[in-house]
């Protein structure tokens, strides 16, 4: 199974926005993603929110990024405006929340 969309979409804006690779910025935020016990197969735009957030300006800051927590808060809304192509049942938050509505 390949990655969610949305970890492709954001590994993407990642090198577009700095000086990494892409290879730099896939491996970057797997770590991320791997030390908040999240699957880049499986994570979902909310939960990719929280990792822009607050995991990921950290990372970016001892790779010497330059405003890391700003490049990262202008990830998150342009991820919240992007139509990404997403397996519909991805997680069971998912799931749920489609019950619920």
């Amino acid at each position: 199974m390949k990655e969610s969309a949305i970890f492709g979409w954001v590994c993407q804006a990642l090198s577009n926005c700095t000086a990494l690779s892409e290879n730099e910025a896939r491996g970057t935020v797997r770590l991320v993603l791997k030390d908040a016990g999240l699957d880049p197969k499986l994570v979902n735009r909310k939960q990719m929110s929280v990792v822009l957030t607050r995991l990921l300006p950290g990372a970016l800051g001892r790779l010497k990024v330059q405003e890391p927590k700003e490049l990262c808060v202008n990830l998150e809304i342009e991820l919240q405006a992007a139509e990404l192509d997403s397996p519909m049942l991805t997680v069971p938050e998912d799931v749920f929340g489609r019950l619920a509505r």
